[in-house]
């Protein structure tokens, strides 16, 4: 892990990052607001959400959010979101990872927090796994599987505080930069 993280922050540069970026929201974008993501499903769902934007739920919840969507708001869940729900973490991890790995290279702090970049790949590897507990639960709707629910509850939950670490220490080290450089611009 030492040498893959060493290389991810050797050969991350703005241009990376920006493009990380760019797909990161181009895909999140198309996810939630195109007529094949979350809006398409509230429009034919009238206005039913979906269980990936629950902080944790049990299987009377999940029942209901599910009955609530109805036959063809479940099938577009499945059809169309999930599909896009399984790219869309790879650019988010690739643009909380690239936004890390860049701050870093520009801040040279200690060798362990690159450990840090972490946070971004196992809040993918979290969602995917949140993922396929929604699928299957919307594969056996109504006679949905308790395993699935908790499966898709405790690491969606998991996904969401993995994702609003990688915003916070994005955020922390982009001050850290900020102040290296105030502190450096004194010194000269």
């Amino acid at each position: 892990m030492n040498k893959f993280f060493n290389t991810i922050i050797s050969k991350i540069s703005w241009k990376k990052a920006i493009l990380f970026t760019m797909l990161f929201f181009a895909f999140f974008i198309l996810i939630n607001y195109s007529g094949v993501g979350v809006k398409g499903l509230l429009d034919i769902s009238s206005g039913s959400n979906i269980l990936d934007f629950e902080f944790g739920f049990n299987y009377g919840k999940a029942h209901k959010i599910l009955a609530a969507l109805g036959d063809e708001g479940r099938t577009f869940y499945l059809t169309k979101i999930m599909p896009l729900d399984f790219p869309f973490p790879f650019t988010y991890m690739l643009f909380y990872l690239g936004w890390i790995a860049l701050l870093l290279k520009h801040l040279r702090p200690r060798k362990q927090y690159k450990y840090l970049l972490f946070m971004p790949i196992l809040a993918m590897l979290f969602d995917w796994v949140e993922n396929i507990g929604i699928i299957t639960m919307l594969l056996y709707y109504p006679n949905i599987p308790s395993w699935a629910v908790l499966l898709a509850s405790i690491f969606g939950m998991l996904k969401t505080i993995f994702t609003i670490g990688s915003i916070a220490i994005i955020g922390i080290l982009f001050i850290l930069l900020i102040y290296s450089s105030k502190q450096i611009r004194r010194c000269q």
